[in-house]
């Protein structure tokens, strides 16, 4: 995709806003940078960064939906563990596209504009994915924590059926062919009443309140409502899910009773259940071990465009 370097009428949506050239990456990845992929009217617009790994074959997308409670995080900032860990790198070399997207967090609009945002901009991603070389049939949600929470209520929540949406591209599809759940909390009501957190764990922010809380206010939706496990049901795309056994701010009890609900009604699950681990990983024997298993599975479940 050319630079978008000149600004347009703001009748003309996100085609209006420019954004750089693309860059070369250390991996031979082009990178573009700060897309506007929503303009909302009376909101701040949002953006994408795209990388996409070299070569001209159509590449599947991995859409990473950052964490951070819904109260914090951004596309640019990988808990530092994952950092470290190179999470990103690994998904480049592997033969994924990976887009971070931006989405409005709890005090802006919370729920449902969180999954609206998410949703407008898997759309604009395929409507797109020609001029980014990228395969609008392989698209995954891929999410920690808080972000894998809204990756599943995208693969798997059917309140938004038939409700208008934000965005654009309308005529594009927004489902996923797979979704990657990295510790996402489940069941809410299940969650332990005191919202408990890990004073050192690396996603937590300043803020005091409970996150669920805060998600909650100014949404009419129930507990049972936000949490995916109430839209358990067989014809889901492939869910593969991980949780430390540790995790001291999202109990592994979370994953554990959604995936036995998952196998039940005879959905395509697997779970990876790492001893020891804190949230983010942190304490896992291998997160090499963690994002190599992360991504075989979305190897054995993608299949490639037609010739």
């Amino acid at each position: 995709m050319t630079s978008n370097g000149v600004p347009g009428p703001l009748s003309a949506g996100t085609a209006a806003f420019p954004h750089p050239a693309p860059r070369s990456g250390p991996l031979g990845e082009l990178n573009h940078d700060t897309i506007v992929y929503s303009c909302e009217p009376g909101y701040r617009p949002l953006f994408l960064d795209l990388r996409v790994p070299p070569g001209h074959t159509p590449r599947p997308l991995i859409v990473w939906i950052h964490g951070g409670g819904w109260l914090f995080g951004s596309r640019r900032r990988l808990p530092p563990n994952l950092f470290l860990h190179r999470l990103h790198d690994r998904m480049l070399e592997a033969g994924y596209a990976v887009a971070a997207v931006d989405y409005r967090l709890a005090r802006e609009a919370g729920l449902p504009a969180m999954l609206l945002d998410l949703k407008a901009a898997s759309r604009w991603l395929r409507a797109h994915a020609a001029e980014f070389e990228l395969d609008p049939q392989r698209v995954v949600l891929w999410g920690e924590s808080a972000g894998a929470h809204l990756a599943l209520l995208l693969g798997m929540c059917t309140l938004l059926e038939g409700l208008p949406r934000s965005g654009e591209c309308l005529d594009q599809s927004e489902a996923p062919q797979a979704i990657v759940d990295w510790y996402g909390p489940t069941d809410f009501a299940a969650l332990p009443a005191d919202g408990r957190t890990a004073t050192n764990a690396q996603e937590v922010g300043s803020a005091t309140d409970r996150p669920l809380s805060v998600l909650k206010q100014g949404c009419d939706w129930t507990e049972g409502q936000m949490s995916p496990i109430s839209y358990v049901r067989p014809d889901l795309p492939p869910i593969f899910v991980a949780h430390g056994t540790h995790d001291s701010q999202v109990p592994v009890d979370q994953s554990r009773r959604f995936v036995e609900a998952l196998t039940a009604a005879g959905a395509r699950v697997e779970y990876l259940e790492v001893p020891g681990a804190e949230h983010v990983w942190v304490g896992a024997p291998s997160t090499t071990e963690i994002v190599d298993r992360s991504l075989a599975f979305l190897s054995r479940h993608l299949q490639p465009a037609p010739a």
